[in-house]
């Protein structure tokens, strides 16, 4: 009887111990499959993209990567307010200039972009304007009315401007972030192919300018991280340098893996799990308290998001 007891004993601890230890592995492993809360302040949602994939499942994707805010521009503008119905107050849309999509090359010569930029910021359908490309050597001129008029918008909504330059001289930014130097601009991609020190000038000389990093990846601008997939040092010192001032973002679009094909959709967004994985790579080489201000904490407060709003 006692030898009994005692092996009913030993059966009742060995299969308690087991299921405690598949309870402390499935924890394990549910928090190591759970990413840390990223904001993604460069993404788009464009006529193109809706062909082949709807704001339902944009918003599942995003969540599936743990991402909290998101920044988003449509193409035409109110597309942006797809994926803000979808999604809700974790979603930010920008106003777009593109009204329609061929007002991405004449969006300059248009009146209509003021007015319907000012209602939509008026009406707090839109807490930004951007994402607007400006090309060095190509018009509009910096004293274009329609450019001005948006800045002003900026200024008296005191929201924010995601500004992308293409350029290879740093000093094409400056004049406008000190022309503008009341409104908060966004420097998309850190000017695209500008090295760090090209940065760096411009952060200097604008108070007003905040750099975001989107599209340095691999397959667009890179430069971001070397041959072996490590962040340079002197990237690495800037954004220790800087370290309130650096966001990032997928920016999931068509030329992460092709030229531009007008004839097909733009598959963008099924590629945002390796955009968003490469970010947290190079993001995973610096201290800690740098890392999660550039992967968070620097856009809840630029967008002036709330925590309890971040998703």
């Amino acid at each position: 009887m006692y030898k009994a007891i005692i092996q009913i004993a030993v059966i009742l601890c060995l299969v308690t111990s087991f299921g405690c230890a598949q309870t402390n592995n499935a924890s394990s492993q549910k928090a190591q499959a759970t990413p840390t809360p990223f904001a993604d302040i460069h993404i788009h949602y464009k006529w193109d993209q809706e062909e082949i994939i709807d704001p339902a499942t944009v918003i599942q994707r995003l969540q599936d990567e743990n991402i909290v805010l998101t920044v988003v521009s449509g193409v035409p503008s109110d597309y942006a307010l797809k994926l803000r119905e979808a999604g809700g107050d974790w979603v930010i849309p920008l106003f777009s200039p593109y009204i329609t999509p061929p007002h991405k090359q004449s969006w300059y010569l248009d009146q209509a972009v003021v007015d319907q930029a000012r209602e939509g910021l008026e009406s707090k359908k839109y807490f930004g304007i951007g994402e607007l490309h400006l090309w060095s050597g190509l018009p509009p001129r910096q004293d274009n009315k329609i450019l001005l008029a948006l800045f002003e918008l900026a200024r008296q909504h005191d929201v924010p401007f995601l500004l992308h330059t293409e350029t290879s001289d740093a000093n094409y930014i400056v004049p406008i972030c000190q022309q503008h130097n009341e409104v908060r601009i966004l420097w998309a991609h850190a000017g695209g192919i500008l090295k760090p020190l090209d940065v760096e000038h411009a952060m200097q000389q604008c108070p007003n300018l905040w750099v975001e990093v989107s599209a340095r990846d691999p397959w667009r601008y890179n430069s971001l991280v070397n041959e072996n997939g490590k962040l340079p040092k002197d990237w690495r010192d800037l954004f220790i340098k800087y370290p309130d001032r650096f966001m990032t973002g997928s920016d999931p679009v068509w030329s992460v893996t092709k030229t531009q094909r007008w004839d097909e959709p733009d598959e963008g967004w099924d590629h945002l799990h390796e955009l968003i994985q490469f970010h947290r790579q190079w993001l995973a080489e610096l201290p800690p308290d740098v890392e999660e201000k550039i992967r968070l904490t620097n856009a809840l407060a630029f967008f002036r998001v709330k925590s309890s709003q971040a998703k």
